[in-house]
């Protein structure tokens, strides 16, 4: 939080009124500072200077408010904040004691002026963080952020001058502007609200022209919880997502305001939900309703709020419960989220006395999971009885045609890409010849076009607009090969400028891909991702040339610059339904092997695993064939696979599509059972499970998740998985282990096997040369006893190791010493001489025994595969979640 304060700092200086201070980097060479500090006018010149700069750079004004004591300067971009992106807006909305996140602004206060060297007469201007909490009720009748500063405060109110016009941050958001020093109090700093600004005449206006994005504020205190709007970028993601505001919302004009009522009604909480096809606008639904409550006329209170992050970065939502102004907060995708929802309704709940709090989910359908949440709400009194909206492809068209849409969309599609290029997102690939009145190659004849989601016309209008401004583009058969021309030149830019050397597009395209389908809540699970997809892409060609650390680490650099995360993930991903085409293309390059592999790598975490099935099964409701590759996958490891499958299907799809999606799976998984080296009792358990789901799916009962468990619940961070406590008998996380055999070759298990036998070989040997010893004495005949007793405790060993995971029992650790040891001591019994040049007997044999046990164990492995639980269950009893 606080280096993004620094960064953004920059030195104001007048010097003809003899004035300076501080200002805040608003976008590269757009600086936001206090009237009194710039005090422009009358023929005086401003300067502004960044900290990575020398020398001051002359900026003119584009807005200015005397009354707000605020003005925007405008400085050379090459100069000034160079690189910089566009600072997110945003207000404090709820006054949570427990969670009151910490503010911070950094400047130039008179306190830290030093001279620039022991013996120089210069003085130098020193940068100061300040830091402290904001309780939103203090200076609320004057209008004004009351900051109470932690640390050290100059012994003079004087030496805080220089800090006022600089930025205040929250959560890495802007929101306000020091203003001044509160001379009652030596801990307090004024701080205007961002909220005015945005609402002075003009101001909106200008920072758009600047920066190619409308300024839009956020619950900055509530970031951790929230998924925020994308950085405006030139890539077709941005230019589509809902969230970016690119297009304006046509029709459902009835929707909207019934949504508004339900909003405005008296219940403290409340749910519903709003239905509809991919494409048809949810979405920007909800930014549209929004805008219209944190926008309400008159003396009415603001609402506030936003989307609700998949992978927030804390999980208190009681600070939601103690907002000061309405939220209105919206779930996407709320059928693969439940238990996220379910957490949410019940601190909601638990604890509340601030303002209302509406919370809308979105999905594509209702039909399996609205009627269980509504009920599970309704029995613990979370929340009435909740509303649901439904939005058709028709809603959209209400009121306009096709054609209407077509031209206002590619109007609004030319208008922000030049203000992204003249606020310098743009580069040498990109021509000045985006216009508005683009001519119609494929959107000729939409004004004859089907209803259909309102996204395919976007995409019509959008493909037009790229082609015309590159021709290149205008050569693809399809608008949606437009588009993603388009993105894999914006990741090619992302790349070339983290990349050494040549830019393999392909690889790219796989990653990006990758990274779609699984996600990454963490930085290990990017690392995941990323050697997943890279190992995928690949696949065929060995492991000669393992890729090198450093180079799956700029990959990750590359995929998170071009889809940052818009909440508390490592990353973020590209949109759909770019993503969906995408996936298409990769799937139908690889051979219709990419899913099929990519799901069954190693170093994918499960809920990694999951999200990959979930993506793919609603993904393929529009793309029917990339579920052939995911059925192929769980038919391969069924118990690795099989519950996560049931639960995607069974929780996220509509009745009639999760019964297709099972019957796909079923017969993959009858073809699986047919392969030579398919264990008979896992594809029998396998069959059965599929089966009973079917049939429980079927008749829409309850009990379905007493059969495979609930879907996986949404953990901030997984950590891994513990030990058992001692003495506990709780099984392990994993049921069911998966078997090897299958995944082993020929070769290899033949060279190991032959290894196996020779150790024991040599285990019975050396007790029995020690027996036949002469020098022994009468009775030697006891030494007999050990050729049994040795190998009857390394084969043990080898199908306990072989067969189960002992993790770190105690047991796991001393056996194997023991079998060692004992086998040791009779070799030291044979009485032969030791041959000279020979390594030494204690060295020698300790080795020779552990190195023959282990290709024992992996040859028991190998040939009888990890032994399921003794107790395997069956259909109708609970499995693991």
């Amino acid at each position: 939080m606080a280096g993004g304060a620094v960064l953004r700092t920059v030195e104001v200086s007048n010097q003809h009124k003899q004035s300076y201070g501080t200002g805040c980097l608003i976008a590269p060479g757009l600086v936001l500072t206090a009237h009194h500090v710039a005090l422009p006018g009358d023929g005086s010149v401003v300067t502004v200077r960044d900290t990575a700069s020398a020398d001051f750079t002359e900026a003119a004004v584009v807005w200015q408010s005397p009354e707000l004591d605020a003005v925007l300067l405008k400085a050379d971009r090459a100069l000034v904040g160079a690189g910089m992106g566009v600072v997110r807006w945003g207000e404090l909305v709820c006054d949570y004691p427990g969670y009151r996140p910490v503010c911070s602004m950094t400047g130039f206060p008179k306190a830290m002026r030093r001279r620039a060297s022991s013996r120089s007469e210069q003085y130098v201007d020193d940068l100061k963080t300040v830091e402290g909490t904001i309780a939103p009720h203090t200076g609320s009748r004057s209008q004004l952020y009351g900051l109470e500063v932690d640390g050290a405060v100059p012994t003079e109110v004087k030496n805080w001058q220089g800090l006022s016009g600089a930025g205040v941050f929250c959560n890495g958001v802007l929101i306000g502007l020091t203003r001044l020093v509160d001379r009652q109090w030596d801990r307090i700093l004024m701080v205007l609200p961002l909220s005015h600004l945005l609402a002075a005449d003009g101001f909106t206006s200008a920072v758009t022209a600047h920066t190619g994005m409308p300024p839009r504020l956020q619950p900055a205190d509530l970031r951790p919880l929230m998924d925020n709007a994308p950085d405006p970028t030139l890539s077709s993601t941005y230019l589509l997502d809902p969230r970016s505001q690119v297009t304006d919302l046509t029709g459902v004009r009835e929707l909207l305001q019934r949504i508004e009522q339900w909003c405005k009604g008296t219940d403290r909480i409340a749910v519903a939900t709003v239905t509809g096809l991919g494409g048809t606008g949810k979405s920007r639904l909800v930014t549209e309703v929004l805008q219209r409550l944190t926008t309400a006329p008159g003396n009415q209170r603001p609402w506030s709020g936003g989307f609700l992050a998949d992978h927030p970065s804390h999980t208190d939502y009681q600070v939601l419960a103690a907002a000061s102004y309405p939220l209105f907060l919206a779930v996407d995708l709320a059928e693969t989220r439940l238990s996220q929802i379910r957490d949410l309704m019940a601190a909601l709940a638990a604890s509340h006395d601030g303002a209302a709090v509406r919370v809308l989910l979105l999905a594509r359908g209702h039909d399996t999971w609205w009627p269980a949440l509504r009920r599970h709400l309704r029995t613990r009194n979370v929340s009435p009885a909740g509303q649901a909206f439904t939005l058709t492809p028709d809603d959209a068209l209400d009121s306009q045609s096709p054609e209407d849409i077509y031209v206002e969309a590619k109007a609004a599609f030319a208008r922000r890409i030049r203000l992204l290029q003249q606020a310098g997102h743009g580069d040498d690939t990109w021509p000045d010849r985006v216009v508005a009145d683009a001519p119609r190659l494929y959107g000729a004849g939409i004004e004859h076009a089907a209803r259909q989601p309102v996204i395919y016309h976007h995409i019509a209008a959008l493909a037009d607009v790229l082609a015309h401004a590159n021709p290149e583009f205008a050569l693809k058969d399809h608008p949606m090969e437009v588009l993603l021309a388009n993105e894999v030149e914006y990741v090619r830019r992302v790349a070339e400028a983290r990349l050494p050397g040549t830019v393999d597009d392909q690889l790219l395209r796989t990653l990006v891909t990758a990274q779609f389908l699984a996600g990454a809540r963490t930085a290990r699970d990017g690392r995941a991702a990323v050697r997943a997809g890279f190992d995928v892409h690949h696949r065929g060609y060995g492991i000669t040339a393992p890729p090198d650390a450093r180079q799956l680490a700029a990959l990750d650099d590359v995929l998170t610059a071009a889809y940052p995360a818009t909440d508390g993930a490592h990353w973020g991903a590209v949109g759909e339904p770019l993503a969906a085409a995408w996936l298409a293309e990769v799937e139908t390059d690889s051979g219709e092997e990419f899913i099929e592999a990519f799901l069954q790598h190693d170093s994918l975490a499960t809920e990694q695993r999951h999200q990959t099935l979930s993506t793919v099964a609603r993904t393929a409701h529009d793309q029917p064939g990339l579920a052939a590759g995911a059925h192929r996958a769980v038919a391969a490891d069924p118990e690795c696979l099989l519950l996560l499958a049931a639960q995607t299907v069974t929780a996220e799809l509509g009745t009639d599509h999760a019964r297709q999606w099972l019957a796909g799976l079923e017969h993959a998984v009858a073809d699986r059972a047919a392969d030579p080296y398919a264990d008979p009792d896992t594809y029998q358990w396998a069959t059965s499970l599929i089966s009973e789901v079917q049939e429980r799916t079927a008749a829409d009962r309850d009990d379905l998740e007493e059969l495979i468990g609930a879907p996986l619940a949404q953990e901030p961070d997984p950590p891994e998985p513990p030990a058992p406590e001692p003495g506990s008998t709780a099984p392990a996380p994993d049921a069911h282990p998966a078997r090897v055999k299958p995944q082993v070759g020929w070769l290899i298990r033949y060279v190991v096997g032959v290894l196996g036998l020779g150790h024991l070989t040599l285990v019975a040997a050396v007790p029995a040369a020690a027996a036949l010893s002469t020098s022994i004495g009468d009775d030697g005949w006891v030494l007999w006893f050990l050729v049994p007793l040795n190998v009857f405790m390394h084969l043990t060993v080898a199908s306990v190791f072989g067969g189960r995971q002992l993790g770190t029992v105690l047991f796991a650790w001393i056996v194997p010493l023991l079998t060692i040891g004992l086998t040791t001591s009779s070799a030291f019994m044979v009485d032969r001489p030791w041959p000279a040049g020979w390594p030494p007997q204690w060295l020698l044999w300790p080795t020779l025994f552990a190195f023959g046990l282990t290709a024992l164990t992996f040859a028991w492995r190998f040939e009888f595969g990890q032994l399921p639980d003794t107790r395997r269950p069956t259909v109708s009893e609970d499995l693991p979640g």
